[in-house]
């Protein structure tokens, strides 16, 4: 890149006060625009775009070829979706043959993208879904979430882990939705390269915690209907936790079908509870260097307001199933292309940039959360809590 382009990128950085800062010329943005809307395409399979030769296909054929693990497709185990798959698109493309620099201010459209997919995502999560799980599951879910959201920010401070790179990680293992770290991205400001490190290290640790659970739970009697339960909040990642739960037993992973609802549901709480601690943290310690997350806000960010009112929407049933799938599919297209943009900006040098930290922190704070909820679990089934089914 050029001194002048260097320049102007560098001016664009410290400029960008909010997602609409992202816009440039139509001109300008159009090639990058268009780098990420042609692996998008070859990525997934969108609305709108029906192609055959897509990384989503190919994924499925091989699945076809490898046959299940414990009832679940291997590619579905190592998370290959709609974020996943441009996101490794892009970074071989942009690793292999490099990116143009006029290809740079289209992928600046991240900015928006990110926000506007976060908001779109609002009436995915409906809460009166979990209602019929019961007080006490909901409880557990519940209360693991806010546990290891705040015992992976006190472990990553320990560990001195950069905090943008702590945060994403407890937002990401807390939820098991290793998603949830791209989520974080705007708000936590965090570099492209802590984002999927992290995302790395929430899946590894999920790969680990579906095997060795079942033998936990086979190790401490706990019965099927309640391994169901212990699968999803221990390991959460949707495919994983599922596995984990088969591979106990075809009741376990009956149960945990139905207990995966309510982890779901309140995916938001964590990532808005990470967001929160860490912007009071900011706010509180302006002049602390070693304080990174949030950046510069310096005020609740308008569009995570505007989430939280369609959230409150969705909890009221106000979108209906109809509607709820149609701006999935929107959300799909969103968060492709970002990931697209994401994959493109970033060379495997930046990913492992934060070296083998990360990686140790989500360790010790997925045993710790592991540890805690069978100890819960036993109790519960002890005392009558948690009813076992005959």
């Amino acid at each position: 890149m050029s001194t002048a382009n260097t320049a102007t990128f560098t001016d664009y950085d410290r400029t960008r006060t909010s997602f609409f800062s992202a816009l440039y010329r139509f001109q300008r943005v159009l090639p990058g625009l268009l780098a990420m809307l042609m692996i998008s395409i070859f990525s997934n399979n969108l609305a709108g775009a029906p192609n055959p030769f897509t990384l989503e296909n190919l994924f499925h054929w091989l699945d076809g070829v490898i046959g299940p693990v414990n009832h679940q497709p291997v590619f579905g185990i190592l998370n290959s979706n709609f974020v996943w798959n441009p996101l490794l698109l892009g970074l071989i493309i942009g690793n292999a043959f490099g990116v143009p620099d006029t290809w740079k201010p289209g992928l600046s459209y991240i900015h928006m993208l990110m926000p506007l997919g976060i908001i779109m995502l609002a009436p995915h999560f409906m809460l009166w879904h979990a209602t019929k799980l019961g007080v006490v599951p909901i409880a557990i879910i519940v209360a693991s979430l806010f546990f290891t959201a705040t015992a992976t920010l006190l472990i990553a401070k320990w560990f001195k882990l950069d905090d943008r790179h702590g945060s994403i990680i407890a937002g990401g293992l807390s939820t098991g939705d290793p998603h949830v770290c791209a989520i974080l991205m705007p708000l936590i400001k965090a570099k492209g390269g802590q984002v999927v490190n992290a995302l790395v290290c929430v899946l590894v640790f999920g790969l680990v915690a579906m095997m060795a659970l079942p033998y936990l739970g086979a190790w401490l009697d706990i019965p099927q209907s309640c391994f169901g339960l212990a699968s999803v909040v221990g390991v959460g990642n949707g495919h994983q936790a599922l596995s984990a739960a088969f591979a106990r037993g075809y009741e376990a992973g009956r149960y945990a079908l139905w207990y995966d609802i309510g982890r779901h549901v309140i995916m938001p709480a964590g990532f808005i509870y990470v967001f929160i601690v860490m912007f009071i943290r900011k706010l509180r310690y302006r002049n602390d260097p070693s304080v990174k997350a949030t950046g510069h806000l310096n005020s609740f960010p308008l569009w995570l307001g505007v989430f939280i009112f369609f959230w409150i929407l969705t909890t009221l049933h106000v979108f209906k199933e109809p509607a709820h799938h149609a701006i999935f599919n929107m959300v799909k297209w969103d968060f492709s292309l970002a990931a697209s943009a994401l994959g493109l900006s970033l060379s495997f040098k930046d990913i492992a940039r934060p070296g083998l930290k990360g990686l140790a922190v989500t360790f010790v704070a997925g045993s710790l959360r592991i540890a805690v909820l069978l100890a819960a679990l036993v109790v519960c089934i002890k005392t009558g809590l948690l009813p076992v089914a005959p």
